[in-house]
């Protein structure tokens, strides 16, 4: 392609319109969607294409909020105050706080457990069985259910209990529900908020490929109280810091544990 052809291409969007003094998004006036819309309906029908029943808001208003990190332990929330102990700028503290913690066993659980959800939804109530039976035999840990500090997550539970107060279900939080019954049976573990929260997401339409959205709009907040809570603490920007080991089979002994 020649750069003449190329220039002559548009770049174009079904999503979005743009005239003189009026913004569209899909087809509706972007002033009634300020005066109408809450901020997880706009989610919801920018990725959709259409207004979320009432419903459907609420349970992506809870994922949302139920990833809102409430501790400065996780990996991700402690470079967001080295950031600010360094004296960075807020924007430079979030690109750090959200890099630190992508991968699975933190930030990008969510994602994982998604991709996890979508296989296991796949088997019939049997294979799912051996399937969990045989992952436990083995050690292999099912993403999405166990917790570092809590035998049941506040946060994963409270999800389900407003699903089951709303009457929303679907073939994603069945599965994650029938997995947590044989784990619980078993060991004694139950989802965390992760399986919880990636059913719901799933059930509702959403594409794992976008899981970071709801951790990036539910973990912003709590990165700026933290790091202005550090600047007001006026830290030096190197602090003594105590580091101990972990007993192994102590970390070890839970299975799936990927969130803070």
């Amino acid at each position: 392609m020649n750069k003449r052809t190329a220039k002559s291409i548009p770049w174009t969007s079904t999503i979005t319109e743009v005239r003189q003094n009026k913004l569209l998004t899909h087809n509706v006036d972007q002033q009634d969607i300020i005066r109408d819309f809450s901020y997880e309906e706009m989610i919801y029908f920018l990725i959709m294409g259409k207004k979320p029943d009432k419903v459907q808001s609420n349970m992506l208003r809870a994922v949302i909020v139920s990833h809102i990190s409430h501790g400065i332990t996780g990996q991700s929330t402690m470079a967001v105050i080295q950031a600010a102990d360094c004296r960075s700028s807020f924007l430079h503290a979030v690109i750090g706080g959200f890099s630190v913690g992508a991968g699975i066993y933190h930030q990008g659980g969510l994602q994982a457990a998604m991709l996890e959800l979508q296989q296991l939804a796949q088997m019939s109530e049997d294979d799912l069985t051996k399937h969990v039976l045989n992952r436990l035999k083995k050690r292999d840990k099912i993403i999405g259910f166990g917790h570092r500090f809590h035998t049941q997550d506040p946060r994963a539970q409270t999800l389900l209990e407003i699903a089951e107060k709303e009457h929303f279900s679907g073939q994603y939080l069945r599965t994650a529900r029938r997995v947590e019954a044989i784990l619980y049976e078993q060991k004694g573990i139950s989802m965390n908020i992760e399986a919880a929260g990636g059913s719901i997401l799933l059930d509702l339409g959403f594409d794992p490929l976008i899981a970071h959205l709801v951790i990036i709009v539910g973990r912003s907040p709590m990165y700026a109280a933290a790091y202005l809570e550090r600047l007001a603490q006026k830290r030096a920007p190197f602090q003594r810091l105590a580091v101990a080991d972990i007993i192994e089979d102590k970390e070890q002994s839970e299975e799936g544990v990927i969130d803070d």
